[in-house]
């Protein structure tokens, strides 16, 4: 019993049967009969149906594109100027007060704001970038900062140069920092990409719009939004075993 309950992969196995039998449970409490909260069989089998048609192909396609749009532009300007604010300090101090602003804005804010300065269609993509952006940042810049001194020493003594020494020692040092921030910050755009294209609504492909625009064809029938939901999760698990994956793999050869 007890190397059955250590097996990580079974406790999982377990809990996900286990949500299975409250989700059902609860959608039968609710009154499954006119689809306000569907169970699993019909959410399932309609998320199959929707995975045979082009259109549910197109917006996941739409929504990564637009995601990794956002991710790679925040991942460059973030290492850009975390490696400045972690070897100067000066840069440190001048950035601090927007990165705070930046993590106390309340997201919606920011979609309407977007909204009004973009249009619809880019206001995901910005969205994206700006809550990517602060937490890779601060990722690299503390990376930089916690290089050991001795290491710091050495390089002056050897006359290294300011790219030399950060692209060749301080950011391989750094990359712990680096990776756990990116894995984590790849798969939150995941989920605000989403929820920013609910937002705008459904004028523009993406998955959040096809959830948007199910959700107003028929409000009474919750069936599409918990399949097109399901279906987000789904990518959404990937995604998050991809990026553990190549945080493990990473982690381990910067040891």
């Amino acid at each position: 019993m007890k190397k059955f309950i250590s097996n990580k992969n079974t406790v999982y196995i377990l809990g996900v049967i286990l949500l299975a039998i409250m989700w059902q449970a609860l959608s039968l409490w609710v009154d499954e009969e006119v689809f306000i909260f569907p169970g699993p069989v019909k959410t399932f089998a309609y998320a199959a149906e929707l995975l045979q048609r082009p259109y549910t192909w197109r917006c996941i396609s739409a929504t990564m594109l637009k995601m990794l749009s956002g991710f790679a532009i925040a991942l460059i300007s973030a290492f850009v100027l975390g490696i400045m604010a972690g070897n100067f300090p000066f840069i440190e101090k001048l950035f601090a007060p927007g990165i705070v602003a930046l993590r106390a804005i309340p997201t919606a804010s920011l979609v309407y704001l977007f909204i009004v300065l973009a249009g619809f269609k880019k206001a995901p993509v910005f969205l994206v970038i700006l809550i990517c952006f602060p937490i890779i940042y601060e990722a690299v810049a503390a990376g930089i900062r916690n290089v050991p001194e001795s290491i710091i020493k050495a390089l002056k003594v050897d006359g290294a140069g300011f790219l030399k020494a950060n692209l060749k020692i301080r950011v391989p040092l750094a990359m712990p920092y680096i990776i756990v921030a990116m894995a984590s910050s790849f798969s939150l755009s995941f989920k605000i990409e989403i929820m920013a294209e609910v937002i705008t609504g459904s004028t523009n492909p993406g998955l959040g719009s096809a959830i948007s625009g199910a959700r107003a064809t028929d409000p009474t029938n919750m069936v599409p939004v918990f399949a097109y939901s399901l279906i987000a999760v789904g990518i959404m698990l990937m995604i998050d075993f991809i990026a553990n994956l190549l945080k493990n793999k990473l982690q381990g050869n910067s040891l």
